[in-house]
């Protein structure tokens, strides 16, 4: 093979980059096209300098050499800077080690060709051949450091394709590239290859994987910025390297078919230059249409996918944020600021900017004169012509400053159903040139998509703030504030969660006294004057009727309290209506509850700051009251005369019980058995008086709901069947349909209610489990199975204690609490319970 036929590939190599050069000078800068166009220009110096090389072009061919090796060393360099923008990576000091090092190796061989040597001169049949046979070891340095770089640009090539899985086979071409380009270079130091430019064959190959990339499989979309009359331009200046190339083979295949006849050159040789350009022109049309996205494709494509996603939001922030990338996307606009209607004050304020220091203070008045023109006609305002017109010189100077301080150039409404709900101020700052009347049919086009969005999230936000806040007062609702707790419980897991419930004593006495509709005002009047001493601190809701519970994350039982006693005084002073009339002065009852110390879950903080409030009711109310799970030793809150209160229904509990015994004459004993058991476990947990007694009259009540079971089932000496368990079952809510009818019994109902539900959710009736049971019901279920499998029934004998103790510790963590479980079991050990006999019983051999 020739030295001209290895000087064509090196010429068709260098067409192949300056075409792609062509191409690519025309596209919209950003880092990938600057990086490669980096590419193409270090590849035009590597094969241009090949080319010259080989043709012996002044200076000499070692100039050349070194030449091409740059261009060589800088392919490399170039490559890794693609990949760091293309993944988006910032491996600035990776960079600049690279570049020193490729630097230094090409500067080092420049003098002695100490790492590749230049290829020597042999002439083989009287032509000239380039021969690399002066390979050294040190060789082996150069290729290094390629390996080192290219392995980092594929290290990074390969992370980012496994995130982004989509672009493997697009990018596949480029990892194709690289591979073969350093292979074939490496293929120089093989004997095979001496003489022939395996290199650059290597890359044209690379240069078509790279074109394949782009233009079939669409790595990234490029879009044009240059006119088809630059194009042809390139084209001209790319047909001359070209047709010099095809001469020889004009003049012998044209040129000489016409036998030499006079004046036929010229018109050959320029209809040949013209056929080539027009050939190129084409190519570089089809190549321009496979990879560019013009700029209405452009746009359209992005107003589709802005359209999609606004449709598919209901939040405003989030419409805003798309409606202004968009148009900064689609027209290259930056400096856009929206303004919306405020309803209170009907002036329109700014909500949003693509400039982050931006200043939103600016409130465009609702008579200002640019609304009025905005509300009257559908184009865009040019603001540049407003300001030459009467209604701009009416406006205050600093309306006008503020204006100024924008920057802004133009404004367009947004609408809905004809009337304004908000304003689009931007500018063309960001553009090398003015908006084109294509980029404001654009702007047009996003705003009326976003009017609709914006339409759309304002009818949500109202939706949404009716379905949480309560008509009357304005405050969160019940249903809605069930939801918040739970959120702003996990959220504060790591610190205090103070819980507040206000109930208004005597509410329904104020409505017969005054009417109900003083009574709203009433209520209002609370329900704003706690908004106002809580501030954005808490939540408030209205809880039910005439309570108000207050959320505040961050408090402690001091400052809960302090907070509480301000607003007890304060609705102390809403004594007037609103004819100045002096009406009977509101009082409280509060309660307060905080986690974690006195709560562990949201249920028990809300049970038991409605336990703190009916506390305070039974003492006789206008009182604030701090829930304590356990023994508390400050002396200073009231304590409770348990006899007395207990005195006061006894005789109801106890006429109850007597009924049931008539029925079922194991109940009675069974009921106080369970009293004395679960009041044992708890006082050992050291819960506090209140809980201790809330538990012994749930004991002594929970089997209540009996009495409307059949004799026939209470006393059948045999297994129940499924449809007569299914009945005794519903003894439970029988227990809590009695006791919801009795005075001051109510609060035994969350124990009595789950005194059958079990550890793992599979009790009965609601199915709760672990600590969502109420800490009184899991002591009551210990304590009410325990005394069940010791004591004799009409359907089985009595259980040994240490079998018993055996069945607790096989259904800790499935039917009963485990840690319950632990302690009780240790106190029947220690004989804390008092049973008769336990010693006796303790010595039978466990089952």
């Amino acid at each position: 093979m020739s030295q001209s036929i290895y000087g064509y590939i090196s010429s068709i190599a260098l067409l192949c980059y300056l075409f792609m050069l062509m191409i690519f000078v025309n596209a919209e800068k950003n880092k990938i096209i600057n990086a490669f166009l980096m590419i193409l220009s270090s590849m035009i110096l590597w094969t241009g300098g090949s080319l010259l090389m080989r043709l012996q072009i002044w200076p000499n061919y070692v100039f050349w050499y070194h030449v091409s090796l740059g261009g060589l060393m800088l392919i490399i360099y170039s490559y890794f800077k693609f990949i760091v923008s293309f993944t988006g990576k910032k491996a600035t000091l990776a960079s600049n080690v690279y570049f020193v090092l490729l630097t230094l190796c090409f500067l080092i061989n420049i003098p002695e060709g100490i790492l590749l040597k230049w290829p020597n001169l042999v002439d083989v049949g009287g032509k000239t051949m380039m021969v690399y046979d002066k390979m050294t070891n040190y060789v082996a340095i150069l290729f290094l450091v390629a390996a080192v770089v290219i392995v980092h640009m594929l290290y990074y090539l390969f992370g980012y394709l496994k995130k982004n899985k989509r672009l493997n086979k697009q990018a596949m071409p480029i990892v194709i590239g690289i591979v073969t380009l350093f292979a074939g270079n490496l293929a120089l130091v093989l004997p095979v290859f001496s003489g022939f430019p395996i290199d650059i064959v290597a890359g044209v190959f690379n240069a078509g994987f790279l074109m394949f990339a782009l233009i079939r499989r669409h790595l990234f979309k490029l879009k044009l910025m240059a006119t088809e009359s630059v194009g042809y331009l390139f084209c001209v200046v790319l047909g001359f390297p070209v047709f010099y190339n095809l001469l020889p083979y004009i003049d012998k295949y044209i040129i000489g078919r016409v036998n030499g006849q006079q004046g036929y050159e010229l018109p050959i040789y320029l209809l040949s230059f013209v056929v080539v350009v027009s050939l190129l022109f084409y190519f570089w049309k089809k190549v321009i249409s496979s990879i560019f996205v013009r700029e209405e494709e452009s746009q359209n494509e992005i107003l589709k996918h802005f359209t999609t996603e606004v449709s598919k939001s209901l939040k405003l922030n989030e419409i805003l944020q798309q409606t202004v990338e968009s148009m900064s996307q689609s027209t290259g606009i930056k400096k856009v600021f929206i303004g919306l209607l405020d309803h209170e004050s009907n002036n329109f304020i700014l909500r949003y900017s693509d400039q982050s220091l931006a200043d939103l203070s600016f409130v465009i008045r609702k008579d200002h004169p640019i609304l009025k023109w905005l509300n009257n006609n559908e184009d865009i305002l040019l603001l540049e012509e407003f300001e030459q017109t009467v209604d701009f010189k009416s406006i205050w100077e600093s309306e006008k400053y503020q204006l100024s301080r924008l920057g802004a150039k133009y404004c367009i409404g947004l609408k809905e159903n004809g009337a304004l709900i908000g304003i689009i101020l931007f500018s063309d700052f960001g553009r090398k040139s003015k908006l084109k009347l294509q980029d404001l049919n654009m702007i047009m086009s996003i705003s009326s998509v976003a009017s609709i969005a914006i339409k759309n999230a304002h009818a949500y936000e109202k939706a949404y703030f009716e379905a949480r806040t309560d008509d009357l007062t304005g405050v969160l609702n019940r249903r809605y504030f069930y939801e918040l707790i739970g959120e702003i419980y996990d959220q504060n897991k790591e610190g205090a969660l103070a819980l507040i419930i206000i109930n208004i004593d005597d509410f329904k006495l104020y409505n017969q006294l005054y009417g109900v509709k003083q009574g709203d005002q009433a209520l209002k009047n609370v329900a704003d004057l706690i908004k106002g001493s809580i501030g954005e601190q808490g939540y408030i809701s209205r809880y039910s009727g005439k309570e108000f519970a207050i959320l505040l994350p961050g408090y402690d039982v001091f400052s809960a309290r302090k907070l509480t006693e301000t607003i007890r005084d304060q609705i102390g002073n809403i004594t007037h209506n609103s004819a100045g009339q002096r009406q009977k002065s509101l009082t409280i009852s509060a309660g307060i509850s905080v986690a974690p110390f006195g709560a562990k879950s949201v249920k028990e903080l809300l049970d038991n700051a409605d336990h703190a409030v009916y506390q305070v009711k039974r003492k006789g109310k206008n009182a604030i009251r701090v829930f304590d799970t356990f023994i508390n030793s400050d002396k200073g809150l009231d304590e409770l005369d348990y006899n007395q209160v207990y005195d006061d229904y006894k005789s109801t509990i106890f006429a109850l019980m007597a009924a049931i015994d008539a029925k079922d004459h194991y109940t009675f004993n069974h009921s106080d058995n369970v009293a004395n058991y679960a009041v044992a476990l708890a006082t050992e947990l050291r819960l506090n008086k209140d809980i201790v007694e809330n538990i012994r009259q749930a004991a002594l009540l929970h089997d209540i709901g009996k009495i409307s079971i059949p004799e026939s089932i209470l006393n059948k000496p045999g297994k129940l069947s499924d449809e007569e368990f299914v009945i005794m079952q519903g003894h439970v809510e029988a227990s809590i349909d009695i006791i919801r009818h009795l005075p001051s019994l109510d609060y035994v109902i969350p124990a009595v209610l789950g005194h059958h539900e079990r550890y793992d959710g599979k009790g009965y009736p609601r199915r709760i489990s672990g600590e969502d049971i109420p800490l009184t019901a899991r002591i009551l279920c210990l304590a009410d199975s325990f005394d069940a499998m010791i004591s004799t029934r009409c359907y089985k004998p009595d259980m040994p204690i240490a079998k018993a103790l055996l069945i607790l510790e096989e259904e800790a963590g499935r039917q009963f609490d485990p840690k319950l479980v632990s302690l009780f079991t240790d106190m029947v050990n220690n004989e804390k319970l008092g049973l008769s006999s336990a010693v006796e019983r303790l010595k039978v051999v466990k089952m």
